[in-house]
């Protein structure tokens, strides 16, 4: 190759060397610049959706705040016991529990078996919002068709 090269007219061996840097920087362009600058405005995008998901989630608790402090202040003042509004609310979203476990710690164990989730749902949200009541432990799991569920809930009344 160097002989060949040697074997070169000035004039051509200059437009070959001209002709390898310009390919050289191609080359360079092409496998590492353009690599780089796509890699840098993919991480541009994608730090800009975080943002923008960290302002929603801002939002969202910023909601979940105030939604919590007016459910406090819409909470019954009755002093009905615990029991009382759990079996009240239950039969006012049509739901039948399978076992109920007080505790001496003044938590309550709910299970529901073959339920629809709908109304577990509904039931969740009226006593949390209606009644005070805060669920400690939640746990779900499908249940024999679709839309029901089993359900085991750990309550307590709100101070």
């Amino acid at each position: 190759m160097k002989e060949w090269f040697n074997n070169l007219k000035q004039r051509e061996q200059l437009i070959v060397l001209t002709g390898s840097v310009v390919v050289a920087v191609y080359l360079l362009f092409v496998l590492l610049w353009r690599p780089m600058a796509s890699s840098i405005d993919t991480l541009h995008r994608q730090n800009k959706a975080a943002e923008d998901t960290l302002a929603e989630v801002k939002q969202l608790v910023v909601t979940l705040s105030s939604l919590n402090a007016g459910g406090a202040s819409q909470q019954s003042g009755s002093g009905e016991s615990l029991t009382r509004v759990i079996d009240n609310s239950i039969k006012n979203n049509s739901l039948t529990m399978s076992r109920f476990q007080p505790s001496s710690s003044g938590d309550v164990q709910v299970r529901f078996e073959n339920s629809s989730f709908n109304n577990i749902l509904a039931w969740l949200h009226d006593i949390e919002i209606n009644h005070g009541v805060v669920v400690k432990d939640l746990s779900i799991s499908p249940g024999s068709g679709s839309g029901i569920v089993n359900v085991s809930v750990r309550l307590r009344k709100s101070s």
